[in-house]
């Protein structure tokens, strides 16, 4: 483990989509709670990368972190990837997620009872990451991305392919060479957007892109409708206890995004008196 970094055990909740990226070729934007539950951002992982160090949402993995400097935000730390030891997985147990939520709801200073209260919390604390609980899912929507990022999304990939190729020698990854070949990153050409309602008194909305990896993923295989359909299916609140992991962007800290989803199923005595 890298000197000054701290062995912590920690629950991923959250995976975007990989970005490109000039000084890790590619990264993931990765999410979790410690075994205290405090909500940690885990930066720049280079997961599709990763030969040991894999891992998938609702497992524990073990890892040397250490607070990032560079990033203001008190969630924002830094991994040694090569440190990573991947654990147990956390099932969706019989009672609907109880399981995971004894770990992901300990915290209770990243849970808010509305959108407001979040960003409240951003201009006063710094806060980068809550949870929030829609009232009432007004539009789910397929949104164009501007023509003008998927040029400049080619070009970087291109630019990137060039330096790898001419400094292969030179650029380290963590401590690692560099890969022997560029794994190809498909540009996602449209988002799924959603409005909704918070729990907030006097709530107007929020419209909110997601990025989850999953649902990315989903887009990315089979298409705009399947990823529309699967989000509609997740917002149905009569089915699902729905709650919106958000986050923030390091440039934009008062835009928040949809950066994880949990949904265990409602049980039939939930809205029994």
């Amino acid at each position: 483990m890298k000197s000054g970094y701290t062995e912590e055990k920690i629950l991923i909740w959250g995976k975007t989509y990989p970005e490109l990226s000039k000084k890790h070729i590619e990264t993931v934007c990765t999410a979790g709670v410690m075994e205290s539950g405090k909500p940690v951002r885990l930066y720049p992982i280079t997961y599709r990368y990763l030969n040991d160090g894999q891992f998938t949402l609702y497992q524990w993995i073990t890892a040397g972190i250490q607070k990032n400097q560079q990033d203001t935000r008190p969630e924002s730390y830094k991994i040694d990837c090569d440190s990573i030891r991947v654990g147990e997985i956390v099932p969706a147990t019989h009672d609907e997620w109880g399981k995971r939520s004894e770990f992901m709801f300990r915290d209770k200073g990243w849970q808010f009872d509305s959108a407001e209260e979040l960003y409240e919390s951003q201009k006063t604390d710094r806060t980068s990451i809550g949870v929030v609980t829609p009232r009432e899912i007004t539009k789910i929507e397929i949104v164009q991305r501007p023509e003008e990022d998927a040029i400049s999304f080619d070009q970087k990939f291109e630019d990137l392919k060039k330096t790898v190729a001419a400094q292969r020698a030179q650029i380290q990854m963590f401590g690692d060479a560099i890969p022997l070949e560029m794994k190809r990153l498909e540009f996602l050409k449209s988002r799924v957007v959603v409005s909704w309602f918070c729990m907030g008194k006097g709530c107007t909305g929020h419209t909110m892109q997601v990025l989850d990896w999953g649902l990315c993923e989903l887009q990315r295989r089979e298409g705009d409708d399947a990823a529309l359909n699967k989000m509609k299916e997740l917002c149905r609140l009569d089915t699902y206890d729905l709650k919106f992991f958000l986050g923030n962007l390091f440039q934009y800290p008062a835009s928040f995004l949809v950066v994880g989803m949990w949904y265990p199923k409602r049980r039939d005595d939930m809205f029994r008196w």
